[in-house]
């Protein structure tokens, strides 16, 4: 059941009902939203709530019976449980994945099938770990039944994050909720999130998807290529922060707050900053749990420098179990890491200063993004090298199949100067201007929505 199904959004309006009757009984209210989490779950399959509900009690167990050992049984109980949450991410993602290249290398076949990434595997399993790190820290107490399945199983961040910390969810359990201004504020989000997933990305798809196609590529101009890679930047950002808002949506209207997930992530001048933009609460995951722990930039540049490669090339694999996110997220760290060593991460004092860097920047995304849409690195590398054959006039034309994307793609650029335009509306007008521009999204919502497609991070 997708957030975009006219029927998934009757239902949540039947629980924000539900809810706001039960809300002077915060735990009935927690329990009934945990069970509505896991019917949405049940709705992709019985195998990924089973495999949910299993992962779950495992961890919730290992927590259990380290609170009754030794500090040092504990620790071990604990890094236990976290290889077992790895060990299962690995053998769904990349088992076929390690086999196949094994394969190619020693010339044989391991017959080992794919098998399918489990419904919302890859950011639950990111919630456990962080659960269990935080325990070992001894940076949260340990989360009653009710607390862990909430957090854990919490329907809008479960399937495609935000990706939530301890610290963040869990404290804003068992009390009566205030719903009055999270309500306005909950409409807004999903109206808007849902603009940017079935209006912009959801068209963008439709229009560009067969010019990712070999066929259809080869007629392409340079110029053309270049456009399509950047309706792709527009399509993501679309889909996935337009996903991350109804997230913040659905849970405001339910009367809890979910970490924002994007910023602007095109204004970013440096590859510092897009990733302060863009996914935020992977970033800090990967920055809290990967990069600090190997060391961070405590031991010299060049250790730092390694760090962010080894972090990054790990973020570009939990994307997906192939060579093009390897090489995605490789150069994302090779951008990093040349920052880090022309000393980049000051902020720039003046604003013409930004402007090379900034175009620098998106432009090195805009091309990564290559690696991250095609199906293999073949057809990534055909792409990119007729993205530099400007070999003519011709090169710079744009095809007229473009024109009418790249107006769709201006309402993902529009999203991105909407805080700046607000930052200058007088407060007594802002509610006004908020209700305004939401009335007419929802509008569009209406008038222009695409046929359904699956978020593209359901994927991951």
């Amino acid at each position: 059941m997708s957030y975009t199904d006219v029927f998934f959004i009757l239902l949540l309006a039947c629980l924000c009902l539900l809810c706001r009757c039960l809300r002077p009984w915060p735990a009935i209210r927690e329990w009934t939203i945990v069970v509505f989490s896991l019917v949405i779950v049940a709705s992709w399959g019985i195998f990924p709530l089973v495999l949910l509900l299993a992962v779950a009690a495992i961890n919730f167990v290992a927590v259990g019976v380290a609170l009754s050992v030794s500090p040092t049984r504990q620790r071990a109980i604990l890094i236990a449980a976290i290889a077992f949450d790895i060990a299962a991410l690995g053998f769904f993602k990349y088992a076929h994945f390690i086999a196949a290249n094994l394969g190619i290398e020693l010339g044989t076949n391991f017959g080992v099938a794919a098998l399918g990434i489990p419904l919302a595997i890859s950011f639950y399993t990111f919630h456990l770990i962080s659960y269990l790190v935080d325990r070992m820290r001894r940076n949260t107490p340990p989360l009653g039944l009710r607390q862990y399945l909430f957090y854990l199983c919490f329907f809008p961040h479960l399937i495609a994050g935000p990706i939530v910390r301890t610290w963040q969810l869990p404290s804003q359990l068992g009390r009566v909720r205030r719903l009055r201004g999270d309500i306005v504020l909950g409409v807004h989000y999903f109206v808007v999130g849902f603009f940017l997933k079935t209006v912009v990305a959801g068209n963008l798809a439709n229009a560009i998807d067969p010019f990712w196609t070999k066929d259809t590529g080869a007629a392409l101009s340079a110029a053309d290529h270049w456009v399509v890679a950047f309706l792709y930047y527009c399509q993501i950002y679309g889909d996935f922060a337009g996903y991350s808002l109804m997230a913040l949506g659905m849970a405001r209207l339910l009367g809890y707050r979910l970490p924002a997930n994007f910023r602007a992530p095109m204004l970013a001048s440096t590859m510092q900053e897009f990733w302060r933009r863009w996914h935020i609460t992977l970033s800090r995951w990967l920055r809290d749990y990967l990069y600090i722990p190997l060391g961070g930039s405590r031991q010299g540049k060049s250790r730092a420098i390694a760090n962010i490669l080894v972090t990054m090339l790990l973020g570009g694999l939990w994307h997906g179990a192939a060579w093009t996110f390897v090489v995605w997220g490789a150069m994302h760290g090779i951008g990093l890491a040349a920052e880090r060593i022309l000393g980049l991460q000051r902020k720039f004092d003046r604003f013409w200063q930004r402007i090379p860097w900034w175009l620098c920047t998106q432009l090195w995304v805009t091309v990564a993004w290559v690696f991250f849409r095609s199906s293999d690195l073949s057809g990534a590398l055909d792409f990119i090298r007729a993205m530099m054959r400007f070999d003519g006039w011709g090169a710079f034309a744009v095809h007229g199949r473009l024109i009418l994307p790249l107006l769709i793609g201006a309402g993902a650029v529009l999203h991105h100067a909407a805080p700046i335009g607000l930052a200058t509306v007088p407060r007594r007008y802002l509610g006004t201007c908020l209700g305004v521009a939401t009335g007419v999204l929802l509008v569009l919502d209406l008038i222009v929505y695409a046929p359904n497609k699956v978020f593209i991070y359901f994927k991951f």
